[in-house]
């Protein structure tokens, strides 16, 4: 959320249960012990199942690939599969499909008498030569018959694009500890606006954007002091720095509060088609909840670390539900460095 939006009139608490204020980002040792899972579950074998849905992708370069069979494939849920895939690989399934099949064509069309062009097409899923051209323009500043006379694809442009810039530890590499508290919360609901659009590797446009419609509304229906929690949270994940299509819900909760697990969800009536809202469901259930210390710009590095490697290294499960940010305070009237965010992980 950026710093210009903004927040709850409400008095919303600034610390949280088993978490010093100031403490370091992910660094709350707290555990709400009825919450926590009674057992780890077996580590499991991310990049192995990762890697089962890439052999997936690059047997079947031909053919329509649906997103649920390569997450039930990888043995996760459709919407974490998305987000650890990305995080490992630095690449949504998206933007790894369609440079397995330009990787193939290429090497198809550099083959000493190939295929005609229609072939080398049809084998790695375009419809046409026209389709595959337009693809190898648009994507890597060449053409078939260039590739065959022995030009060299911009393989560097293509994953420009797609790349978006984090500070987060690479797999391998060593992550700083992340020691969530644990909590269950019950099923709520959050009033939400969307807002639109990755630009410069951040969501911000797309927060000022949806609370920018949201919280005027919430002020005109007598709603702002009613908030207890404003949340953002991101339905699916951006193609790269630059999506214009990426949606990002910017909510707000009332009657519950999470911090403190007091109160019940409730739905306050508000005219939604006039100011483009709409109500978000999130069912009951576990969540990891990590805290953020500073500037909004820094979430993007914790959600990261938290896919890349404390996933991984816990082999916990993930429920098929969004993960979001609950904002703790107030930027209007924070400086950026004292900023407080939980980031809720859903977990099984």
């Amino acid at each position: 959320m950026p710093a210009a939006v903004p927040f709850s009139r409400t008095a919303i608490h600034s610390s949280t249960p088993g978490h010093a204020p100031g403490a370091p980002l992910g660094q709350n040792g707290g555990m709400n012990a009825r919450a926590a899972p009674h057992h780890l579950r077996s580590p499991l074998r991310y990049l192995e199942l990762l890697s089962r849905a890439a052999s997936h992708v690059d047997a079947h370069l031909d053919a329509e690939l649906d997103a649920q069979e390569l997450a039930r494939r990888a043995a996760m849920s459709r919407h974490h599969f998305h987000r650890i895939f990305h995080a490992y690989f630095g690449l949504t399934v998206g933007g790894y499909l369609g440079w397995r099949r330009l990787r193939r064509a290429c090497e198809l069309l550099g083959e000493p008498g190939g295929s005609p062009v229609l072939d080398v097409a049809q084998s790695v899923g375009f419809a046409s030569a026209q389709a595959l051209a337009k693809a190898m323009r648009r994507e890597l500043g060449t053409t078939p018959s260039a590739v065959r006379g022995g030009a060299q694809p911009d393989w560097e442009a293509y994953f420009r694009r797609r790349r978006i810039p984090d500070a987060a530890p690479a797999p391998g590499e060593t992550a700083p500890p992340l020691h969530p508290r644990w909590t269950a919360a019950p099923a709520f609901d959050a009033l939400c606006a969307t807002g639109h659009g990755m630009h410069d590797g951040t969501m911000v446009r797309a927060a000022g954007e949806g609370f920018g419609r949201l919280l005027p509304a919430l002020d005109a229906a007598g709603l702002g002091r009613q908030v207890t929690h404003l949340i953002s949270a991101m339905p699916e994940e951006p193609q790269g720095p630059e999506d214009p299509h990426c949606r990002m819900w910017n909510g707000a909760l009332f009657g519950l509060s999470l911090s403190d697990a007091k109160g019940r969800s409730v739905r306050p009536s508000i005219a939604l088609r006039r100011a483009q809202l709409h109500w978000q469901h999130w069912p009951a259930g576990r969540y990891a909840v990590f805290t953020h210390a500073g500037a909004y710009d820094g979430l993007h590095d914790l959600w990261k670390t938290i896919y890349r490697h404390w996933v991984p290294a816990t082999g916990y499960r993930l429920r098929d539900v969004p993960g979001f940010d609950l904002y703790l305070n107030d930027p209007r009237n924070t400086p950026p460095a004292h900023l407080r965010t939980e980031l809720y992980l859903p977990v099984e």
